[in-house]
């Protein structure tokens, strides 16, 4: 009777069982690194998610303080955006887990609630009658379509709600804020073209969206800098966090005191913050922010989890730079 050597079968069990473990352990490696990446995207929408609430709920608790002719634009404005935190939630339905999407979901709904029935108390819709209803006049356009947002039905006039101000819906033109007009505000600059924007003081927040070869110039901001939507722009901010969003071409003098996050953008260049103007000093000392920290090369891309640094961002080398910014006015 012939011996069968079953060495080479147990050699190629042990093999395949020392493969099967090594496959496991990348498997878990993997799982391991997109789970990271994921509760850090998680983290960072949580932060925009929270702040985009607090301001929503701002806009609402702020509207018993208007006069009734502003009502009408200003929840057409909390309209927009509430639809515009849902879109947020929808489109970052691929890394939230199902109870993070109802959570966010049960938020979207409590606040559209809460618009409605301030919107229903504070405007009150008439009773029916069998009055013959007047003619309504159409809305005067200015011929040089500088008026033509100030329809309700159009983009709503964010500047008519009190605590809030800025710049809207301008072309070619210098704009300046002082510190008296917005000291501890949240301001607003959305959907210019070809201008200069100038902020000397200390806001609350700053919120830039939609602009196109636009130069903003601000003293420093006590919290956050969000930034969406900027095309072939020049930002010279400071701030406790920046955050940018889909934008592309932007050159940055930055200060900030804490982080800088940017998703879905490219091209970005990087320098410290250099404009001085007087009384920035005393700014700075408004907005708790010290002058002598200042992370600008601290940028984290969420489109770009590689140890390596993200190719959507540069440094702006010395030579290239703005080394003053007198005359911008």
């Amino acid at each position: 009777m012939d011996i069968i050597d079953d060495k080479p079968n147990k050699l190629n069990i042990l093999t395949k069982r020392e493969l099967e473990r090594q496959i496991n352990l990348q498997k878990k490696k993997e799982n391991k690194e997109l789970l990271s990446a994921d509760n850090e995207k998680l983290g960072f929408f949580d932060t925009i998610f929270s702040d985009k609430q607090s301001y929503i709920e701002s806009l609402i608790d702020n509207s018993p303080k208007l006069p009734k002719s502003e009502l009408p634009n200003h929840f057409n404005y909390i309209s927009k955006e509430i639809l515009t935190l849902q879109k947020y939630v929808s489109a970052s339905t691929i890394f939230l887990r199902h109870y993070d999407l109802k959570k966010c979901q049960d938020v979207l709904q409590e606040l559209s609630t809460r618009a409605k029935d301030y919107e229903e108390q504070l405007l009150p819709k008439k009773k029916f009658g069998f009055k013959n209803k007047p003619k309504q006049k159409p809305i005067q356009k200015n011929i040089n379509g500088n008026n033509k947002y100030d329809e309700v039905d159009s983009n709503p006039i964010s500047h008519l709600i009190e605590y809030s101000c800025g710049f809207f819906h301008k072309q070619n033109e210098t704009l300046t804020m002082t510190n008296a007009e917005i000291f501890k505000k949240d301001v607003s600059v959305e959907h210019l073209e070809n201008c200069i924007v100038i902020f000397k003081g200390s806001p609350s927040t700053l919120h830039l969206n939609h602009l196109k070869n636009c130069k903003v110039f601000s003293g420093p901001v006590s919290t956050s800098i969000f930034a969406e939507n900027c095309v072939n722009c020049t930002l010279v901010i400071a701030c406790q966090q920046l955050r940018l969003h889909s934008s592309n071409s932007v050159n940055i003098y930055l200060h900030v005191t804490s982080r800088a996050i940017m998703e879905d953008c490219k091209e970005i260049r990087i320098a410290p913050y250099n404009w001085h103007y007087e009384g920035i000093e005393d700014d700075f000392e408004n907005a708790s922010l010290d002058m002598s920290i200042n992370n600008w090369r601290s940028i984290d891309d969420f489109n770009w989890l590689s140890d390596k640094r993200s190719p959507n961002w540069r440094v702006i080398e010395e030579k290239d730079r703005v080394k003053q910014w007198d005359r911008i006015e």
